[in-house]
């Protein structure tokens, strides 16, 4: 979703709802002449490995573009009714567009709530849901602005107010006359978070959902992650995507501010302290963010980790490799699998490619993710991924015998295989944890330091030493990043110029005699001790080629006054030594023979994360840094390890 916010709202905000309930009904509607249904590409050509009974067998393939032939295509005439004013259940109308195939009967519904302007043809038909199309497959589509953004009434309030409206809306759609009761919900991002927040209210006819790229929890993993503030997301999202048409509504003065942030949003970042950054120090949920940087009541009445059970509708998992909501995209199936609310929640999927939340390949040009191209194969256009949640929704909703309850549930990318894998569970059965050792000798500052890793044990080894200065951080290169592409661009990248750095600590495993296939969470297990009161630890997993190339394949953080959990916060005594656990979230990937395992070790990664000042004071508030002397152990008391899930291993 590149781009700044849409800039129609300058000129006002679009007909509002009450427009719609007191107009020419017939002025609503517009007759989208002739849609012909796209027909179901299919899957990608590529070789597709399935796991049976814990083992990899290869599936032979030829790789070829799919292709669509004309014929056999049917037309369908589609009725387009705008703005229609749906009512909540305290008297607030949100603007909705219905679209629906022009014919007598009823149909199944399609629900898609943004917050990112229904009229937007970009966000709403490309990178959300294509509504004509699903249309002329038979289905009646609503999109529909959320509770205080463009053309519906109320007050913005994110993540909180989706719950009770989701529901509202989703009953809103079963009762129409057009409707067969049935009804399914879908989005990217926060579009995917509507559909879950709903999912927990448990709305009787909500059936199937298809979430892509979004969260499981909105503090941990959408944002804070490991208690460290999720600065490069939050404040490029609410500047490029939310504050236009929030402050259009509540500050109009400064709206060019905002457009002048996005311009430099480089400079943005650098602001402290955070609640004072200009000019979204003016949007107020922006500030109830920074307010609850320990997870309390506020984040957990919309935590979906919580509310499993509450969850009837059966759940299509989409998510990326480096997409800055992974984490909550595998939880979330793991979590409807195992405590969902029916049968139906817990015959739940999952889809991951190696995707980043923003792409840069909209079209048939290979599957660019930062520096590394993926491959056609992989791209969301050769899945075709519009018509793998048609198929999903034909299954729930019409009751289409597609096979879909014979397939595997499971469909993952493998990086640096760049191959498809089919498997039963995540991760595959079979995989099993696997420990490399982080050893030195006292000298893994950067990749030119003397820091390995290896299977052994480490035995007598002295710690490794370097300083963390907060007005010096390391910089973000890549991983799982949002909202710009200029000045955040997420996925793959070359990190040696990362490693080059004497406040990284680098760890590098002998080139690889057979091939790691890792599948599954990744964790660094480490003993440290710091100067400071409270600090950050971060741990970054790379992937070293032959020529040299050290590309990334996950990273994670934890901020240390919340090593004993995010809901507690106690501050370090300086120089005691605390063993942690930096949660990498998941992988799957093959290092191949000739590779070498890498692991990073360092204090910062800015602005994905903001800078923690070493002070110990509540971060929202702190502007004084103090440079922090951070220790990492590693000895056969302190075994610090990187903890990979990865199938069987021998060196």
């Amino acid at each position: 979703m590149p781009g700044l916010e849409s800039l129609d709202s300058l000129e006002g905000p679009t007909p509002a709802p009450d427009t719609a309930r007191n107009g020419d009904a017939a002025d609503r509607f517009e007759r989208v002449g002739c849609a012909c249904e796209k027909a179901a590409l299919p899957r990608a050509a590529a070789s597709v490995d399935r796991v049976t009974n814990g083992r990899l067998t290869a599936l032979d393939a030829v790789a070829s573009l799919p292709s669509i032939s004309a014929t056999g295509r049917a037309c369908v005439a589609i009725l387009v009714e705008k703005d229609v004013a749906v009512t909540m259940r305290d008297g607030v109308a949100l603007a909705t567009d219905v679209y629906r195939p022009d014919a007598e009967g009823q149909f199944p519904v399609i629900l898609v709530r943004t917050p990112y302007n229904k009229n937007d043809p970009f966000l709403t038909n490309v990178v959300m849901f294509d509504p004509v199309r699903a249309a002329s497959a038979g289905y009646v589509v609503c999109v529909q602005d959320c509770r205080g953004r463009y053309s519906s009434e109320g007050k913005f309030h994110p993540i909180h107010q989706e719950i009770d409206d989701g529901y509202d809306a989703v009953e809103w759609c079963a009762r129409q006359p057009w409707s067969t009761g049935k009804v399914g919900m879908a989005g990217a991002s926060y579009v995917g978070a509507t559909q879950l927040l709903a999912a927990i209210a448990s709305p009787p006819h909500l059936v199937a959902i298809a979430p892509n790229i979004t969260a499981s929890n909105y503090h941990e993993g959408w944002f804070y992650q490991g208690g460290a503030f999720e600065l490069g997301f939050t404040t490029s999202w609410v500047v490029n995507f939310l504050a236009i048409n929030t402050l259009l509504k509540q500050q109009p003065e400064q709206i060019g501010a905002i457009i002048q942030a996005a311009d430099e949003l480089d400079k943005v970042f650098r602001q402290l302290p955070l609640k004072e950054i200009e000019p979204i120090k003016h949007i107020d949920y922006f500030q109830e963010w920074l307010e609850h940087a320990s997870y309390d009541d506020y984040w957990s009445r919309c935590n979906i980790e919580s509310h499993y059970q509450n969850i009837k509708a059966a759940a299509l998992n989409i998510g990326g490799w480096y997409d800055i909501f992974l984490y909550g995209t595998v939880r979330n199936f793991l979590g409807l699998r195992s405590q969902g609310g029916s049968d139906a929640a817990r015959s739940s999927r999952l889809l991951v490619g190696p995707w980043a939340h923003i792409t840069r390949s909209l079209l048939w040009m290979g599957n660019l993710v930062g520096d590394v191209n993926f491959g056609i194969q992989a791209s969301s256009q050769a899945l075709d991924l519009m018509g793998v949640q048609l198929r999903w929704f034909d299954y729930w909703l019409k009751g289409t015998d597609n096979g879909l309850d014979r397939e595997a549930p499971v469909r993952l990318f493998v990086t640096g295989r760049n191959s498809w894998l089919e498997a039963t569970d995540f991760p595959p059965p079979g995989a099993k944890e696997l420990r490399f050792f982080l050893h030195s000798g006292g000298g893994a500052n950067g990749r030119t330091g003397d820091g390995r890793l290896s299977l052994s044990e480490p035995g007598d080894e002295p710690a490794d030493r370097f300083v963390y200065d907060p007005m010096n951080p390391v910089p973000t290169r890549g991983g799982g990043l949002c909202c710009s592409d200029i000045y955040l661009p997420g996925g793959a990248f070359d990190q040696r110029d990362i490693e080059d750095r004497p406040d990284v600590l680098v760890f590098t495993s002998e080139p690889l005699a057979s091939a790691l296939e890792v599948i599954g969470a990744v964790k660094a297990k480490l003993f440290v001790a710091t100067s400071a009161p409270d600090t950050d630890f971060t741990a970054k997993l790379v992937d070293v080629y032959p020529d040299g190339r050290a590309i990334n394949i996950c990273d994670g953080i934890l901020r240390l006054r919340y090593r004993h959990g995010a809901d507690r916060e106690e501050l370090a005594q300086p120089g005691h030594v605390y063993e942690i656990e930096i949660d990498l979230w998941y992988a799957a990937h093959v290092f191949q023979p000739g590779h070498r395992v890498r692991l990073e070790v360092s204090s910062s990664n800015f602005p994905r994360f903001d800078r923690n000042l070493n002070t110990g004071r509540p971060c929202a508030t702190d502007r004084e840094a103090q440079v922090a002397v951070q220790h990492l152990f590693h000895d056969a008391a302190r075994p610090s390890a990187l903890v990979l899930t990865a199938f069987p291993f021998s060196g």
